[in-house]
């Protein structure tokens, strides 16, 4: 199963590029409340987000940047630096075995966020409604 796609508008997250694009190697999809499972897109979170606060932050979360995808992206227009995805929230009608994501794309909200929790997947479809 290939990565989804991953747009982005959280931009105070320090692998937040331009373009609304996701420099992370891997992005890990939450419940936002431990042990309560998701019924809505505002009760999932991008637990890989941090917060872009100054150089000892971003230098914190360099273990876990794209490397090839991102050297890729600079020297060939139109490729997408694509993160994997691993989504715990099997509420979601995206939701596959092995908390991997059968979606084409997905959409992480909460520009301006400050805290992962002020995050969203937005794609998130309860399984439960069609």
């Amino acid at each position: 199963m290939p990565n989804p796609s991953v747009k982005c508008e959280v931009n105070t997250c320090t692998h937040w590029l331009p373009g609304d694009l996701c420099s992370a190697a891997n992005i890990d999809i939450l419940h936002e409340e431990e042990g309560k499972m998701a019924q809505q897109k505002e009760q999932t979170e991008c637990k890989t987000f941090a917060h872009r606060r100054g150089l000892a932050n971003m230098l914190g979360s360099l273990d876990n940047v794209n490397w090839g995808g991102m050297l890729t992206g600079v020297f060939r227009d139109g490729v997408q630096i694509t993160p994997s995805v691993t989504c715990v929230v099997d509420s979601c009608k995206y939701w596959a075995e092995g908390n991997l994501c059968a979606a084409d794309s997905i959409f992480v909200s909460g520009n301006g966020a400050t805290e992962c929790q002020a995050t969203n997947c937005d794609t998130y479809a309860n399984n439960n409604q069609g």
